[in-house]
């Protein structure tokens, strides 16, 4: 990459993409993540303080704990619906967004909500804004 690129796109990010197959036994179709590719990117966090947008990080404790965290996240190539993100990594390799104590520090998982491309006063594609939402589930796998 040039080093323009590289200045916009200064992390790195894991992207997993659903997988489905049938369960020989149950014959049940499942879903799984596999890991598709690692790329440049540049993520925040999104912060608002109107109840009328998204909103950044929240925790709420009712009849169940709920940990809703959004990001933003650009990319050179879209993301989709079917793709899921973790380990999003400064450029000095350390992860930016962990699950606290889950199980030791792990990188918190994101799925991806929405995705737009931003183009130059011409027309020309030029990056992928996306937002992501934590996902409830951790785990990627089976």
């Amino acid at each position: 990459m040039n080093d323009l690129v590289n200045s916009i796109f200064s992390m790195n990010v894991d992207v997993y993409m659903q997988a489905e197959y049938q369960d020989p036994n149950t014959g049940a179709i499942k879903k799984t993540w596999m890991y598709q590719k690692t790329i440049p990117c540049f993520a925040k966090g999104v912060i608002s303080n109107s109840s009328t947008t998204r909103g950044g990080d929240n925790q709420t404790i009712s009849a169940k704990y709920v940990d809703k965290q959004t990001i933003e996240i650009r990319t050179a190539s879209r993301l989709t619906y079917r793709q899921k993100v973790t380990n999003i990594r400064d450029g000095a390799g350390n992860p930016i967004w962990v699950e606290l104590d889950y199980p030791s520090d792990t990188p918190t998982v994101f799925e991806i909500t929405s995705s737009t491309p931003i183009t130059d006063p011409f027309g020309n594609l030029m990056a992928y804004n996306s937002i992501a939402k934590r996902s409830e589930n951790q785990k990627i796998g089976d």
